[in-house]
């Protein structure tokens, strides 16, 4: 699949070690210290970022907006339009990409209303979620993992779906292919297939090769890797 050579490696450690010691990595089961809200709103900037991140750095730094769409607000209103109002003034309030004014038409608003819903029918909200999560054991369940939480949720594609277990701590071996992680592969001379985005057989068989070729030699996990090239992006574009 992915063309990887040995100066590909020989560059990566390189990357490896001068950026991977100030890299902040999640904490295995980081999401047993976290509350309904928190895993709620981290599913909000999800949907949020698809098409640009601005926006989710705007709603995280602002507590008034996070207020508004809070779990434990949400979940107390009863009308679905008036909950789709909320939703989508706050997205809309950031400049999120695709977030359109008529709500009916905006399918990240409804997305994100249908979410909810879905945490609310667990018993205990999302924590109850991420219990049932954490059952998942064997070879196979950080790929389990992520099929699950892309086939319950809606506007969560293979990308996003790891980014967000990778962070609460659930999943180990895999690679979100951010848009600066495309960048520093093109840099370095290796193509990525073209609208591998929205394809998830293809995605899994280029996050395969990546884990073989590149963090295995590595010796790195998936989840290491992942966050040494996203967090030190702007460095290691000068770097290469």
């Amino acid at each position: 699949m992915l063309k990887i050579n040995k100066d590909h490696i020989k560059k990566f450690e390189e990357i490896k070690n001068r950026f991977l010691s100030k890299t902040k990595i999640p904490q295995e089961n980081n999401w047993e210290k976290l509350t309904n809200n928190d895993i709620w709103l981290s599913l909000i900037t999800q949907v949020m970022v698809v098409g640009g991140s601005a926006p989710a750095d705007k709603f995280n730094s602002n507590p008034v907006l996070k207020n508004k769409v809070s779990y434990e607000n949400l979940i107390q209103i009863k009308r679905e339009e008036e909950l789709k109002k909320k939703i989508n003034e706050v997205l809309r309030t950031v400049g999120t990409r695709y977030a359109s004014h008529d709500i009916s038409k905006c399918r990240k608003t409804n997305a994100l209303v249908y979410n909810l819903m879905i945490l609310k029918s667990f018993r205990g909200g999302p924590k109850e979620l991420l219990k049932k999560l954490s059952e998942f054991k064997g070879k196979n369940s950080d790929k389990k993992r992520i099929k699950y939480f892309m086939k319950i949720f809606k506007f969560i594609q293979s990308k996003s779906a790891r980014d967000n277990l990778m962070s609460l701590g659930f999943v180990k071996n895999a690679i979100a292919l951010d848009i600066r992680i495309q960048k520093i592969f093109k840099k370095m001379g290796i193509q990525l297939p073209k609208g591998f985005e929205n394809n998830p057989k293809l995605y899994d068989e280029i996050e395969k090769d990546i884990l073989i070729k590149i963090c295995e030699p590595l010796g790195l996990l998936g989840v290491q890797f992942d966050r040494l090239l996203y967090q030190n992006y702007r460095e290691i574009m000068k770097f290469i």
